[in-house]
Parts: C-alpha cells; structure tokens; sequence
C-alpha cells in the first residue's frame, strides 16, 4: 500500500485520520484548507461553538493519544437535560443511571486546534493552508487547488464538509435534504463571573414545533440555538422588527429575555444556519479517493452525533487497513459497513429533534424514559435505552436503530397492560425482553 495519502479538509475528522495513519502506519499526510490557520488569525470560520462530545468520539481520541489528563480539563460534563417549560419551571431528566453516563460540551475550536497541533507534531503531516480544492482528475493524478494543478501520491480523502468537492467527483448522486428548519446562535453572558444556568446541564426549551438549547462554556457563558422554521408562522421569516422578536420571546421564552437582554441585536446580527442531511451514494473511488466525516455523512445535530460519527470514521477505516493489502479493498469494505451505520445516525438524529423539542413535554415519553432505565437495571445486557446505546457504548448504529425499534414495542406493550417490573407482572416483562431482544455483550 502507497504510504503517502492526501487529506484535503483541516477540520476534524481530517486531521485526526492523518494522526492515526502516521502513527499506526508511518504513512504520510499531504492536507489542504481552504481557510486560514486560526491559530495565528483567532478567526475561527468552523459552525456551531461547542459540541457535545461522548463515548464515540472520546474512544478515537484516545485512540490518537489526545484525550489526556489537559484535555479533560477543557470539557465540561452534562449529565441530563435540564427541561424549561413555558412558564419558566425547570425540571431534570437524566441521560443514564451510571456516574459515567455524561456527555462533555467542549469547543469546536479548541478541539480542532489541539488536532492540528497533533497533527504537526507528527512531522509526517503537512498542512496547507489557504489552500481550497475545487476538483480532482483521477484520470492524471491532478488535484485542484487554487485553480492550479497539482499531482497527488496517493489516494485523496475527502474530508472537506458536505460541499465536498472530491464527494463530487466519486459520487453519482448527492441527496440533499433540508428539513425547512434553520438555527441561530445567541449567548447567555456570565454573570458576576459565574453561570447562570447550571452548568452541568444540556438546557432545552421544548415548544412543539421549535425549541432553544444552552450548551455551557469554560468562561461561564452558554452557547445557546434556537432552532425553528425558515419560514412560514413563528419562523424566522417572521423577525422583520425588534418588537416581533421581542413579543416573540414574552410568549415562547420568557426567561430567555433576562439571560439575554440583548437578544434582537443576536436575531438581527448572526447568521441563519442551514439544517440538512447528506446522503452520498458512494463514498470511494477505486484505489484513489475516499470520502469521510460530513463530506459523506453530514447529519442534523440532534444527538450531537455530527463530530462522534466523523471521527469514529477514522477509527473505523483504519482498522479495516489492518486486514487488507490494498486501499482499494480498503476503502469499499468501509462503503459497504460503515454507511449503514451513517444512514442510521441520521435517522435517529432527524427522530431525536421531534423528542427534544416535542416528546420530552409528554408524560408517556417520561414514564418510559423512566421505565427504560429500570429495565437497563435489571436486564443491562439485553435492554439498553437508545440514548445510552448512542452516547455511552459504540455499539454500531445501525444495531442501535434495528435494538430501538424492538424495545419501544417493549415499552409500548408493557405501558398499555400497566406490567411493572417489579411487581407480579415480572416474570411475564423478563419474558417480553429476552424473546425479543439478544443478549449484548457491549461493555
């Protein structure tokens, strides 16, 4: 196998896949950015501010020899949602029923500035920036890059966001789905030094058709996102003045208005982001270019998987390298497992934005919420709630989604005949769960 790749994209996934193909591989890394080195410029021009970081992605990092003791002390642990309903009262829903179910708000850009840092510490990764790739011939070996030609050694992967220009090249068909939502930024401003919210919580404003959520940072500020329709009634579209957007937050957040006093200057300033789905019909071409992270895959942020599955990618690739002689077995194999998993996580992700902003209001959705994790108690092999089985293990997707559907038949079941687990009616849930569902070994 050719021990020189190209990388062209410096975001995440990009620079962690160098990392470990120099690292287990001695393979060395050509990588492009189309941005500049923020680094030097503090301009960071990635999306959101902060990510939720959790099992999947922590497992790469560690797998690169990054998450360490400092980098730790950069995230901070959110162990439920913190729910605000429309009157202002706030009441808590765990995500597990261990210490160690806890998802980490941690910044995008010092995640990605600690990646380039590993990445140039290597010595066997190259990075150019300012660099924007509008192209590849696989025919000549050329790569475009600032309209000019360039030849590459290697195979090229694709690590350049959902408008991936190598993802253009391979695929035959891009399906892009937007999901006529769209989402602003704002933030919660510190006060007297100190959170204002608690900090050890994922904040959520359900509101049916919409909702806010509030992500902490290490200045004691919170990131916050409003997501709703584009346009159409109670859609951004409808912000044409400062007293709508005013009267907007009385009626939906009220106590939205004295975290954020200055709430119409973040409506009218920050930029509208986009919310969609990309799905790539084919991810490699021959033995020359493969494709990873949101240049395949790119998802709605719903179970603030975006980041985890990109960079679990790597992970996963580059254990298929240790059983194959040839990048191209390489790169197919990796079509064929690992986009089952990615059309799963985006299902589930699509599905998990109805919870947030709609289920988590309704006391059926609790009961079972509840009821899930009593059932994990009792039969922790066999019932694992689909939150803990995406956040806290990394057991494939795609059995993820197939074990879900199983065990909300379960749940269903055992709400409508009122069984109870530890009641008379035990014998006859154990029966319910074991007939159903296999035994999983995912520790």
């Amino acid at each position: 196998m050719n021990k020189n790749v190209t990388i062209v994209g410096s975001g995440l996934a990009g620079p962690l896949l160098g990392i470990l193909l120099a690292q287990k591989y001695n393979i060395r890394s050509n990588m492009y950015e189309r941005n500049q080195d923020f680094r030097k410029t503090n301009k960071y021009s990635g999306r959101s501010i902060n990510l939720a970081l959790s099992e999947r992605g922590i497992n790469a990092l560690r797998e690169a020899r990054i998450y360490d003791s400092k980098f730790k002390k950069s995230l901070i642990p959110m162990f439920g949602r913190m729910i605000h309903d429309i009157d202002g009262k706030q009441s808590f829903q765990p995500y597990g029923n261990k210490k160690s179910h806890y998802i980490n708000s941690v910044s995008r850009s010092e995640i990605n500035r600690l990646l380039l840092d590993k990445a140039e510490s290597t010595q066997k990764i190259s990075i150019k920036f300012s660099s924007k790739c509008s192209g590849i011939d696989f025919s000549n070996n050329k790569i475009m890059i600032n309209e000019t030609t360039q030849v590459y050694n290697g195979p090229v992967f694709g690590a350049d966001g959902y408008k991936s220009a190598i993802a253009q090249k391979i695929s035959n068909h891009i399906k892009l789905t937007d999901i006529s939502h769209s989402y602003k930024e704002l933030t919660i401003q510190s006060k007297n030094n100190d959170f204002q919210l608690d900090p050890n919580s994922l904040h959520i404003w359900p509101r049916r058709n919409m909702m806010l959520i509030a992500l902490p940072n290490n200045d004691k500020t919170f990131t916050c996102t409003l997501f709703m329709k584009t346009k159409g009634k109670n859609s951004f579209e409808s912000f044409t003045d400062n007293d709508k957007i005013i009267n907007f937050f009385e009626k939906n957040f009220i106590d939205i208005i004295d975290l954020i006093p200055n709430i119409c200057e973040y409506i009218s300033k920050n930029p509208l982001g986009r919310l969609i789905t990309i799905d790539v019909d084919k991810w490699y071409y021959k033995d020359q270019a493969c494709l990873i992270g949101d240049s395949a895959h790119a998802i709605v942020p719903f179970y603030g998987q975006g980041m985890n599955a990109s960079l679990e990618d790597c992970v996963k690739l580059c254990k298929l390298i240790d059983d194959a002689d040839n990048w191209e077995s390489v790169f197919y194999a990796f079509n064929q497992t690992r986009k089952l998993d990615a059309d799963a996580i985006s299902n589930l992700a699509l599905k998990n934005y109805v919870t947030m902003r709609d289920s988590v209001l309704d006391k059926d959705h609790i009961l079972k919420n509840e009821l899930s994790l009593k059932l994990m108690d009792l039969y922790p092999n066999y019932f694992i709630p689909e939150y803990t089985m995406v956040s806290f293990t990394n057991i494939p997707y795609s059995i993820v989604q197939k074990r879900s559907k199983i065990q909300e038949k379960i749940l269903n079941d055992i709400v409508k005949k009122k069984y109870s687990p530890y009641e008379l009616q035990k014998e006859a849930v154990e029966k319910l769960i074991k007939s159903n569902l296999s035994r999983l070994d995912y520790a």
